[in-house]
């Protein structure tokens, strides 16, 4: 009788399965920086008057991806809680503008530029219903910092002129501080929620060189505000994290005593319209642009970014803050409405969970302190991209879902 030899067993060559959840942050993580680089600008200096070319098509094109992207990843597992407030304070928003568009003659470029924002905001929320609030977050924090460092290093050469700027993309000063302070404010909430570690600090140093570099005074005013809210729901500091902030203000001090870096900083001189003076100039002209009561009323539109001024050498001039933009934009029927939005967001950030709170409450003071003097939170901006996140997150139909998320700090 012959015996039977069983077999050799292979061994199973498959790659191991990838953790769902880890599966999808990786998608989100994508998801973000596509809708990242779709929100930054990729050319200094142009606004959108409503005709196509290359790069508007290519910026279309990411965002759209985004949003697909983000659709998927709503669907393809259970759908988290997320409130409607937000969705209606921006659709009435939304429409507004456009009115004021058709009005004055700007429908094509303002109801693009509305689209673009309204395709942002739905992203937002779609990522959110698929994921945690802290995933998000994190994906959208991190694919910033990734856009500043890349835009930072590339911009070296233009650090010649005094302002480090965006090399790719070609992002302003400004907006480079924006992308750079949200990774700092990021590495203050995981130091205030005891999460932070020396890779943390050592990446908020390179971001506020960043910040330092770009030469933007009011980010720079802003994060300090920001971080500044999020120390105070420190309960019990931590020997390290005290020294360490001992270490950091008296090298600070040494710095404004022993060189001139920073008068020379705040004294910083620019052009004729970049200066705080002439942007007063331009918020005056803001207030009797309109040739009607309902362009007052209703504005003209989100694709009006630019003023006439006279009693200049300079006959146009950029509104810079995204209040007066708001009342160019979408009249005054417009800035109630944002005003409205804002006090609702912050009345939801202040009753949001702790851990929570303190992220919230740190980029909305850095957003809203920064829309005084620079535009873009109601506008298809990494701004707009960070209010709407929060807003949807705090609002009352969200909160709950907070409390049952685990407050899980990514590394």
């Amino acid at each position: 009788m012959t015996a039977v030899v069983p077999a050799p067993v292979r061994p199973d060559r498959r790659p191991p399965a990838v953790p769902p959840r880890t599966r999808s942050r990786s998608l989100v993580t994508l998801a973000a920086l596509l809708v990242v680089v779709g929100s930054v600008g990729w050319r200094r200096g142009e606004y959108f008057t409503g005709s196509l070319d290359p790069v508007v098509v290519a910026k279309a094109c990411v965002s759209v991806l985004a949003l697909a992207l983000a659709f998927l990843l709503a669907q393809a597992g259970p759908r988290r809680r997320v409130g409607t407030g937000t969705v209606w304070w921006l659709g009435l928003l939304l429409a507004c503008t456009v009115l004021g568009a058709l009005t004055a003659g700007h429908l094509v470029a303002g109801g693009v530029v509305a689209v673009r924002v309204a395709l942002l905001g739905a992203t937002v929320l779609l990522l959110l219903r698929a994921v945690s609030a802290v995933d998000v977050l994190t994906a959208v924090v991190r694919a910033c910092v990734a856009v500043a460092l890349v835009a930072a290093v590339t911009g070296l050469p233009s650090y010649t002129d005094g302002r480090l700027a965006g090399g790719v993309p070609a992002i302003d000063p400004n907006e480079l501080a924006l992308l750079a302070s949200t990774g700092v404010l990021y590495v203050a909430w995981r130091t205030v929620v005891g999460r932070a570690g020396v890779r943390a600090a050592l990446t908020a140093a390179v971001l506020s060189g960043v910040v330092w570099a770009t030469g933007s005074r009011t980010a720079l005013l802003m994060l300090v505000l920001g971080v500044a809210a999020m120390a105070l729901h420190i309960r019990r500091p931590r020997v390290g994290l005290v020294v360490g902030g001992l270490v950091l203000a008296g090298a600070a001090a040494v710095t404004v005593v022993s060189t001139g870096a920073v008068a020379g900083f705040v004294s910083r001189g620019g052009d004729g319209t970049s200066t705080l003076g002439s942007r007063f100039i331009a918020w005056r002209a803001a207030l009797d642009w309109a040739d009607s009561q309902w362009q007052t009323a209703v504005g003209g539109g989100l694709s009006v970014k630019i003023i006439r001024v006279q009693g200049q050498y300079w006959d146009t001039q950029p509104l810079d803050s995204s209040w007066v933009s708001l009342l160019v934009q979408a009249g005054w029927v417009g800035v109630l409405l944002g005003g409205g939005w804002v006090l609702w967001s912050l009345r939801g950030v202040l009753e949001a969970p702790r851990e929570h709170r303190v992220l919230f409450l740190g980029l909305l003071v850095f957003l809203l302190g920064r829309s005084v003097l620079e535009s873009g939170l109601f506008d298809a901006s990494v701004a707009f991209l960070l209010f709407t996140a929060v807003s949807l997150l705090a609002e009352g139909g969200s909160r709950d879902r907070l409390r049952a998320e685990e407050p899980e700090v990514p590394a």
